[in-house]
């Protein structure tokens, strides 16, 4: 028997909406990528900011589509719509 190094997991609850949203929003693959660039934005947001960092968030005075700004052309909008 091969002993495998240690991965952490993460399980959370989601509505149905969500989760069938998810499914359709976010291509097959991307999920964990995805998640774990969220993972460490939100540790380091509370490393920088303490408790109030977790407050914010979850009385949504901080949003993810509202904090990352960046700018799409027609061309790349018109593929990711496809």
């Amino acid at each position: 028997m091969t002993d495998k190094p240690y991965r952490p997991r993460l399980s959370i609850e989601l509505t149905e909406q969500q989760a069938n949203e998810l499914r359709n929003l976010v291509p097959w693959g991307v999920k964990n990528s995805l998640f774990q660039v969220i993972v460490d934005d939100v540790i380091k947001g509370i490393k920088e900011h303490g408790q109030i960092f977790i407050a914010a968030l979850l009385e949504r005075k901080i949003r993810l589509n509202k904090v990352v700004r960046f700018e799409v052309d027609d061309a790349t909008q018109k593929k990711s719509n496809s």
